[in-house]
């Protein structure tokens, strides 16, 4: 999602004719929403769960970003932008903070490191996906459409297969000292 953003997104507005500087304000939008959102987004999951912000910021993402192949106009754009912020605003803590979830203090840190690995890792083959998609297809438009089918199969998958991590709404995941989970009482 953030190689589209920082690297297609510029090439896909300055294809519809704006300015430099008004592409900085869709992105910038993409930004700030993600960020500032993210103070409501991280507590929510604190009420509700991880599981439904996550499974939603999927969709928000890839709904916004498939938007943003639609839109003519600033106006529209910056709303994409922003749709899709608040989706990642919706993912982001909340992702983080289902790996901490489920997993012990004794290897929190190994599993917040493995879960970064393999999320960083996606920079890279998401950019290299993303040049292939629009090189390959002739279009810029088609790498945006590869994220957002992405998005929302990641989310299918998600909702599908997986569960809620907050320990107050379920606390049968546990985590164990050895890297398991148990059921309390264990």
């Amino acid at each position: 999602m953030d190689a589209l953003v920082w690297v297609f997104y510029p090439v896909f507005l300055y294809q519809r004719g704006l300015s430099l500087p008004e592409i900085g304000w869709v992105v910038g939008t993409y930004g700030f929403v993600w960020g500032g959102s993210q103070f409501f987004t991280g507590k929510l999951s604190d009420h509700i769960g991880r599981h439904p912000p996550n499974v939603w910021g999927m969709c928000l993402c890839g709904a916004g970003v498939a938007l943003m192949t639609l839109q003519t106009s600033m106006a529209g754009w910056l709303f994409s932008a922003a749709v899709s912020g608040f989706g990642m605003a919706l993912l982001y803590p909340n992702l983080s903070a289902a790996i901490a979830d489920i997993s012990h203090p004794n290897w929190r840190g190994s599993a917040i490191g493995i879960y970064r690995f393999w999320r960083d890792l996606g920079y890279g083959i998401g950019a290299l996906g993303l040049g292939i998609a629009a090189h390959f297809s002739g279009s810029v438009e088609a790498a945006f459409w590869f994220v957002a089918v992405s998005m929302f199969l990641s989310a299918a998958v998600l909702w599908h297969f997986g569960s809620e991590t907050h320990p107050r709404l379920n606390p049968m995941l546990s985590p164990a000292p050895n890297g398991r989970l148990h059921k309390p009482g264990q």
